[in-house]
Formats: structure tokens, sequence, C-alpha cells
């Protein structure tokens, strides 16, 4: 049942639109003006007319963060949030340091991932992405799961014996040792980065602190377009979003 303040996908073919359910009457881009408390009190899934379309009412999933928070900076992906999640084996329970709040996308993800039992713990510097993050995560209900401190991930950190160590900063070999005392023994170490040589230096660090079975990749992804008798690769395609490193302690 959508509830006041849910966040809706306006699904009708392979269109889609985000708004929040919160009973104002409202303009939403692609549509048009929308009176929301039509929304409140339906079941996921009912249709609805709004202007000349019928459009389904559909809770939106995590593939859906870049339409649903607000952003400064480049996020990542959910994709890549999802494969991190599954290198470092998080499931629920596990706790999760993460460096680097940024607009909250990666850490929505890695919450998701160790709910309901889990918790992640997130270590940002700046007053700017605090807030943004915590406005984010709210709307997707996962501020009790999640705990953003204002501190330096590469010296601050008070956790111990965590699962996953996962740091979206610029200069990532500097958290290895704080990652270290961090981390439980076979815990992972994960790092999202923009550049090749931050990359180099990342690994590098890794093996001469003893990390092992370390692993560097980037994650592409092209769509098919799919036509009876004319199916082929999209011309379009998001290809370089950045670098992962992920290492295990021992």
């Amino acid at each position: 049942m959508i509830e006041e303040d849910d966040i809706v996908m306006l699904w009708s073919r392979n269109e889609k639109h985000v708004c929040t359910a919160d009973g104002e009457t409202k303009k939403v881009k692609g549509i048009g003006i929308v009176d929301t408390e039509r929304m409140i009190g339906s079941k996921w899934g009912t249709e609805i007319d709004l202007g000349k379309k019928r459009y389904h009412l559909l809770e939106p999933s995590l593939k859906e963060i870049p339409d649903i928070f607000d952003r400064g900076a480049q996020i990542v992906l959910p994709r890549i949030g999802g494969i991190i999640s599954t290198y470092c084996d998080l499931s629920s329970g596990k706790r999760v340091v993460e460096g680097g709040a940024g607009s909250g996308a990666l850490t929505a993800v890695l919450s998701k991932m160790v709910q309901p039992d889990g918790e992640v713990i997130t270590y940002e510097s700046r007053d700017k992405p605090i807030k943004m993050a915590e406005r984010n995560l709210k709307k997707l209900g996962l501020n009790d799961i999640v705990k953003i401190k204002k501190g330096d991930v590469t010296e601050d950190v008070e956790e111990k014996e965590i699962d996953l160590f996962m740091l979206d900063i610029p200069e990532p070999w500097e958290g290895i040792d704080m990652a270290r005392k961090a981390l439980r023994n076979g815990g992972f170490f994960a790092a999202y980065i923009p550049t090749v040589n931050q990359l180099e230096k990342t690994v590098i660090s890794l093996k001469e602190e003893n990390y092992i079975d370390i692993k560097s990749f980037e994650n592409i992804e092209r769509d098919m377009v799919v036509r009876e008798g004319a199916t082929r690769p999209s011309y379009d395609m998001l290809a370089h979003t950045g670098y992962v490193i992920i290492a295990r302690k021992i």
C-alpha cells in the first residue's frame, strides 16, 4: 500500500517518472500537473490515468537511485555497489565502514545488502555531503541502518571487527592502515576510484601491507535493442565510470 511521502515510480510502456506521494498537487517533468493525493492508499501496481496516458504505480528499485537522489558530482552507479556487495560477501548482519558519503548512492546499496540486522557507518568530513546523503537515504527509509559520522576515514575510525572497509575518496591508499585496524581477520577492503594512477598506487600499497586476493577491474554495461529479426547492441553505452579494487585482510 502506498503511504504518504512514499516515492512512486510512474511507468507507462518504456517511459518512467518519479515523484513523492506527499498529498500535494505538483508538476512532474514529462507528465504535467499531478495530484499525488490520488496515489496515497492505492496498492502498488495500480494503474491511474494521468493526462492522456495510463501509468502503473510501482515501488522504485535501487537502479532508480540516479532518478531519485539529489546529487552533485558523479555518483557510484547501483550496479557497481551491487558487484562490490557480491564480491565482499555482504548479507544481513554484516558491518561496513564507508569513507566518503557523496550523495549516498553507494551507501544506499550497501545498507540494502546488510539490512535488517547489519549497519553501515559512513565517515565524511564535509557538511554539505552529509546533509545531502542524509536527505537521500531518508527517501528510501534507510536512516536506521546508516550512521553518518563527521570525521576523516583515514584517521578517526573507532569501529573494530568490521566486515567491509569501503573507500570512495581521492587517495584511498591513505586509508589502508586504518582499514587494517578496523577489519576483522578475513574482512574485505574495497575502493572505488576514477583513474589508473590511483588504481596502481592503491594496489601496490595493498601488496606492501600483505593484503591478499587483490582484484581490480572496471564494470561496463551495454544494453541490447531487441526486435524480432533485428536484435543488436545499443549504439548508446555508458562505458567507463571508475575502477574497483577489492582485497582481503589476513
